[in-house]
């Protein structure tokens, strides 16, 4: 008898507001702890393994809803039961870790839950309402976007290419730095032989490709040119 007394006048903090009615009842045959085993049995069934305690406890307060609501209500409960915390404790820290939106319309409410199982029903009942309107209103992504993108570069690619095909893919071309060439050398600009210039030029052109038209019209354009730079020399 004198250890138990020991035992639970010597408690502190949480510990000896737990063993005040116990040693009230020390003494008495109604007593509920009446040997160092009894003690033992309720101490532990009231704090448990300390290390434990504060696993749980850095778990739950870092426990955040990240999908649905029924979800995160299933983990708070499973870590819930391995603490000793009162009602209001569990509401505050539960309603802590509800997603804002849940958050913002449970706060603009006119009557507050007032107990851990209302919180959850009404957090429940709103995030399922959330949930059915993202369904109803799927996001679209900007794809207007990334399809004027797209055909823009395309076309951009086909101007350049047809801005420097036709021209270096014609036979009858002759390129700008070959006729400054021959026109330092005194060689014609069309055959790049000497003896006469490109008016007087008696070898033909080569054969333009029936299929485009716009070549032949290319190199006739580039030989007048020629021709008329030879006149004025």
């Amino acid at each position: 008898m004198e250890v138990l007394s020991f035992l639970l006048m010597n408690m502190t903090e949480a510990a000896r507001a737990w063993a005040h009615p116990y040693l009230d009842q020390l003494g008495s045959h109604c007593a509920i702890i009446q040997t160092v085993d009894d003690f033992k049995i309720k101490f532990l069934a009231a704090f448990g393994d300390l290390d434990t305690t504060r696993a749980v406890e850095r778990k739950i307060t870092s426990l955040t809803q990240t999908s649905t609501c029924a979800e995160y209500i299933t983990k708070f409960r499973t870590l819930q039961m391995e603490l000793n915390w009162n009602d209001a404790a569990l509401c505050g820290q539960f309603a802590q870790g509800l997603h804002w939106e849940v958050q913002k319309q449970i706060a603009t409410r006119e009557r507050q839950p007032r107990t851990l199982r209302k919180l959850q029903d009404a957090a429940l009942i709103i995030d399922n309402t959330l949930c059915e309107e993202r369904a109803s209103h799927p996001q679209q992504g900007n794809k207007s976007g990334k399809s004027s993108t797209t055909p823009n570069q395309g076309a951009s690619t086909s101007q350049q290419a047809t801005k420097t095909g036709p021209l270096s893919s014609n036979p009858n071309y002759v390129l700008e730095e070959e006729r400054n060439c021959c026109h330092a050398e005194g060689l014609c600009v069309k055959c790049s032989k000497p003896g006469h210039k490109f008016a007087k030029c008696r070898t033909r052109w080569k054969a333009t490709p029936k299929e485009d038209k716009g070549k032949a019209k290319e190199t006739a354009k580039i030989g007048k040119d020629s021709k008329y730079q030879l006149g004025k020399e």
